[in-house]
């Protein structure tokens, strides 16, 4: 079975678009702009902008202190120091499980 008939393809980009609104208006939701930057923000954010080493990010940590948060204004930040939105893509509430 191909993972491609299990999800009709509209609904992914409806599902990405959705996900991803900085694609379209250019910003993050109000939601998460008007939340205060969590106080180990700085210390993330260069992990994310370093491009010397090749490696990717791990975000981790209990339930609600913030990751999702943390995520969004680092979109945001990414956005202000002039990165394309269009180049930036968050995936958070898909979960799919293939021959369980």
């Amino acid at each position: 079975m191909k993972i491609s008939t299990l999800i009709p393809q509209e609904k992914i980009i409806e599902r990405l678009r959705y996900e991803n609104p900085w694609w379209v208006t250019q910003v993050i939701p109000e939601l998460y702009r008007s939340m205060s930057k969590r106080l180990y923000f700085n210390l993330f954010y260069p992990f994310v902008v370093e491009k010397e080493i090749k490696r990717a990010v791990v975000l981790m940590g209990p339930r609600r202190v913030g990751k999702t948060v943390m995520m969004f204004h680092t979109i945001d930040q990414l956005i202000q120091d002039k990165i394309s939105p269009q180049k930036l893509f968050l995936l958070v509430s898909i979960i799919l499980f293939i021959s369980i």
